[in-house]
């Protein structure tokens, strides 16, 4: 190796080395957020239920039907939201007045739950019953026919959150309701989810990931070959340099 080699080599190694660390390190980790106390149900008669430890979402005797809330604060959020997922604990389901609470759980039948995007609520109140969408629907929480287990069921808010953040909300707020109000047959057909009072082992929360971030706050991507190139070029003017030094030995001798 000439001496060349021997002085370059070493620094070259020594700033891959730097470079490496400091490009895995831009990985963002995921946060958790925990849903509002002013989670809960509003009936289509006006009844809320609220400051408990669970609502529910479906049909029930008489007709009557539920909606559910939920949402969670924003505060000292300004970013852009890499990923974002909604969950829910389900507790027990309830068909046709029978309630079941093992795995997995009866599915009620009344279409899909759904979670709509809406905007902040305030205090839960009779008024939220009838709130509309602003866009960015999440989607199917539980699917017309699946049978959940006891426990979190998920879907992705990343689209919701970040309209929330783009137009300075307070709070990312979500309905959750079925597909079909209710079937009319006078028979109790429900989700039976777990709120805020529920404590941190079972409430509803967003775990989300924000986009990293360079100093400025200014959103810069990584791109490893770029950062890399210039050393590569100077490994390999040592290799081009190292073959003709050893050709010309050869040649000499």
């Amino acid at each position: 190796m000439t001496k060349l080699a021997k002085f370059i080599l070493p620094t070259l190694l020594i700033a891959v080395f730097l470079i490496v660390p400091t490009i895995s390190s831009v990985k963002a980790s995921p946060d958790i957020v925990f849903s509002d106390a002013q989670d809960g149900d509003v009936r289509d008669d006006g009844l809320v239920t609220a400051n408990t430890i669970g609502f529910s979402v479906g049909d029930q005797v008489d007709d009557y039907y539920r909606r559910g809330f939920v949402k969670f604060s924003l505060a000292g959020l300004s970013s852009t939201v890499a990923s974002a997922t909604l969950n829910i604990a389900v507790v027990s389901s309830v068909t046709n007045d029978v309630p079941d609470n093992t795995d997995p759980l009866n599915n009620i039948g009344l279409g899909d739950l759904q979670v709509l995007h809406i905007n902040d609520y305030g205090t839960l109140d009779a008024s939220d019953f009838a709130a509309a969408s602003i866009g960015n629907d999440p989607g199917v929480l539980i699917g017309s026919s699946a049978t959940p287990n006891v426990g979190y069921v998920s879907v992705d808010v990343t689209a919701a959150m970040q309209d929330d953040i783009n137009n300075g909300r307070s709070f990312t707020s979500y309905l959750l309701k079925m597909a079909t109000d209710t079937d009319n047959d006078d028979l109790m057909d429900m989700w039976e989810l777990d709120a805020s009072e529920a404590g941190v082992l079972s409430a509803p929360y967003i775990e989300y990931t924000l986009s990293a971030r360079a100093v400025g706050g200014i959103l810069t991507p990584v791109n490893k070959l770029t950062i890399l190139a210039p050393y590569l070029a100077l490994l390999g003017l040592v290799g081009a340099v190292t073959v003709a030094v050893a050709v010309q030995r050869r040649l000499k001798t």
